[in-house]
Order: C-alpha cells, then sequence, then structure tokens
C-alpha cells in the first residue's frame, strides 16, 4: 500500500483508533483495489446498485438529483476519508437515490462487501466504527426531514447557524450563493434575496464570499 493511499485511509471513520501500521496489516490480509475519476466523471447515476464499499481517498464526489422541474439540487459532498453510501452496502434495496459524480479528479479505495465483512472479523474497532457511522447517518437523516419542513428564510438561519458553530466565529465563510442555492433546492436569487433581507435588518453584514453576523441573538427561525 502506497503513503497516499494509506494517507487517505487513516482519514476514514471507519479506522478511528487504528495506527497506521494497523491499518496496513488488515488491509494486507484482504482485497481492495484503487479506482480514479476524472473531474467531470460519473462515478454511479441513480438507480445503479451499489455494489461495493467505497471510501474518498482523495479528490470529491457530490450527489445531485433532478427535481420535477428539471433542476438539479445537490445533496451531499463527499471529501477525503468519506465512505460512499455505506448504509446501501449490505442493504435489500441497494440502489443508489442519486446520482454521483466526481467534481475534482478522485481517487477511491474500493472493497467488496466480503472484504468488510472480513475487517470485522479481524478487528471488532473496525465493526464498532461502522455502527457509529451508520448511527451517524441516520441521525443526520432526521435533522434533515426537520430542515425540509422549514421556509427559505429558516432555511438560511438553519445553514448561518451551522457555519457559525463549525468555524467557531461570526465571521462566516459561506459556499457561492449557487451552490447555497444548489444544496437548498432553490433559484440563486431567492437566496441572494433572502440573505438581503436578514442584512436590512440589521442581523447580518454582507461582504463577498462573507457574512458576519451582527446581532446572533436575533438570528432565529
Amino acid at each position: 500500500m502506497d503513503i497516499d493511499t494509506l494517507e487517505g485511509l487513516m482519514k476514514c471513520p471507519l479506522m478511528k483508533g487504528l495506527t497506521q501500521q494497523e491499518v496496513m496489516d488488515l488491509m494486507h490480509q484482504i482485497r481492495y483495489r484503487v479506482i480514479k475519476y476524472e473531474r467531470g466523471s460519473i462515478f454511479a447515476y441513480a438507480g445503479d446498485k451499489c455494489l461495493h464499499a467505497d471510501i474518498v481517498l482523495d479528490g470529491e464526489l457530490i450527489a445531485s438529483v433532478i427535481s420535477p422541474s428539471g433542476r438539479i439540487v445537490q445533496m451531499s459532498l463527499q471529501h477525503a476519508g468519506n465512505m460512499v453510501a455505506p448504509a446501501f452496502i449490505f442493504a435489500n434495496d441497494n440502489q443508489y437515490p442519486v446520482t454521483i459524480k466526481a467534481s475534482k479528479d478522485t481517487s477511491i479505495l474500493r472493497l467488496m462487501p466480503e472484504a468488510i465483512e472480513m475487517l470485522f472479523k479481524l478487528d471488532c474497532r473496525i465493526s464498532s466504527n461502522m455502527m457509529r457511522i451508520l448511527s451517524n447517518i441516520v441521525a443526520f437523516q432526521a435533522k434533515k426531514i426537520g430542515v425540509l419542513s422549514m421556509n427559505l428564510r429558516e432555511k438560511i438561519i438553519h445553514v448561518l447557524q451551522e457555519e457559525k458553530q463549525k468555524q467557531n466565529t461570526n465571521r462566516l465563510h459561506l459556499p457561492t450563493r449557487q451552490e447555497l442555492a444548489n444544496v437548498l433546492g432553490v433559484q440563486k436569487y431567492s437566496v441572494q434575496r433572502t440573505l438581503n433581507e436578514l442584512e436590512t435588518e440589521g442581523i447580518i453584514l454582507l461582504d463577498g464570499k462573507y457574512v458576519e453576523i451582527v446581532k446572533p441573538e436575533k438570528l432565529k427561525m
């Protein structure tokens, strides 16, 4: 196993608590391969079956769906260390619900399901980590259902609250307006209009790619 593959694998929560040497020893006992996707190439189409356990070593994958109106809605991003659709690996209905493509040149470590099962047997920490990954997915999806019931203002406030917590500052570096619109499934101008409304109310201050939260106490839904 080369150093780049090992470094990417060490970022995966599946390997949490293991040393590099332990990971190398485990991987020498199973079969895997590294697959490269060029930027813009399709990783999987919606409806394709999830037949492998894939881990992003480097690069980036983006999942999206096409709305009834024909608009592409971004669902999620997968970065180095992320497992791709881990909940579908052993599912009876294992079809990808979204189309996934590489938004950058991307390398994937690919395992067959039986290789994952072998890892579970070789080290119980792997199976514990997998249960944690799946539990976090369930918790995230439950939270996302709540977000879907919000209006646009509430959704944007939710995004600002989450970013404030992640970045630990009131001066937030946000995705572009178009990226936000893709995530929220709305038009770009709707995102800008709502941000302008929050600025007019004195709650935030817009500064290019940055948003300064001026009155965090008023950033409520």
